[in-house]
């Protein structure tokens, strides 16, 4: 009986996967550039909100979100699991990633990011780093929502690395609130989902055929109150921020306090 559920499980997600990204893909990424042709931007944040919860709803991930969505445009910080973080939080609200330069070159996801105003950042590039902070910079100016993985790379949940504070410099130069969000993944049994990173450095392929295979997982996104106490400095508004994050995945045993970092 688990072989028949887990098989016809798969194979709807599968059919459902493939439906998406041959009809609903191309259909979303020439209305996203019809929004930016006509500057409509609550077009496009409907848009790319709701194709991120069709992504969640195909990988079999509900969303639960505690705390409130800010109105105002706001750095987001974030701890970094899985790049199903990123439909995750745009089915919350709207923000331009910051994500390794390597990801455009992806399938699927690399032409997602690429319409979704992603600022792709070279590792171990100070040139490419001052680039992209100017960006941050430009858009937090203009009224528009960033998200970044402090982290710089992904984990496999249990733990949570030092947040890098170069990038978050932009928010206090332009006066930004900093919105810190914890991001956990649940099995129905209320313990932490390690099965939806990437294992083994696998190819991105892969995973995501593994995840079509995995049961439902829940996923909570914890809402931190707004950082807005410029005068701290980044570095302690950077701390603030990852004190928040740590905090809610030290909650319910998600993340063991021996893991801490």
């Amino acid at each position: 009986m688990k072989t028949i559920i887990h098989t016809t499980r798969f194979l709807l997600r599968f059919i459902g996967f493939v439906l998406t990204f041959v009809f609903v893909l191309p259909f979303m990424i020439f209305s996203v550039l019809l929004t930016k042709l006509f500057r409509n931007h609550n077009t496009n944040e409907f848009i790319l909100i709701y194709w991120s919860r069709l992504v969640c709803f195909i990988c079999g991930i509900k969303v639960y979100v505690h705390g409130q969505k800010p109105k105002s445009p706001v750095l987001l910080l974030a701890n970094h699991v899985s790049w199903l973080d990123i439909p995750i939080i745009h089915s919350l609200m709207l923000a331009g990633f910051v994500a390794k330069s390597e990801i455009k070159y992806w399938p699927i996801l690399g032409w997602v990011t690429l319409i979704a105003d992603t600022m792709f950042l070279q590792r171990g590039s100070a040139e490419s780093r001052k680039g992209v902070l100017n960006q941050i910079k430009g858009r937090l100016s203009n009224g528009r929502s960033v998200a970044i993985f402090p982290e710089g790379t992904v984990t496999d949940g249990s733990y949570l690395r030092t947040f890098h504070r170069q990038l978050i410099h932009a928010a206090v130069e332009t006066q930004t609130p900093i919105f810190p969000v914890a991001i956990k993944f649940l099995n129905a049994d209320g313990s932490r989902n390690d099965q939806v990173g990437f294992l083994n450095n696998e190819y991105f392929i892969t995973h995501v055929w593994r995840i079509l295979t995995l049961p439902n997982s829940r996923v909570e996104i914890h809402c931190g109150d707004l950082l807005t106490d410029f005068d701290l400095g980044t570095r302690a508004l950077t701390l603030q921020a990852r004190s928040y994050v740590e905090q809610e995945l030290l909650k319910n045993d998600y993340m063991s306090a021996t893991n801490k970092t």
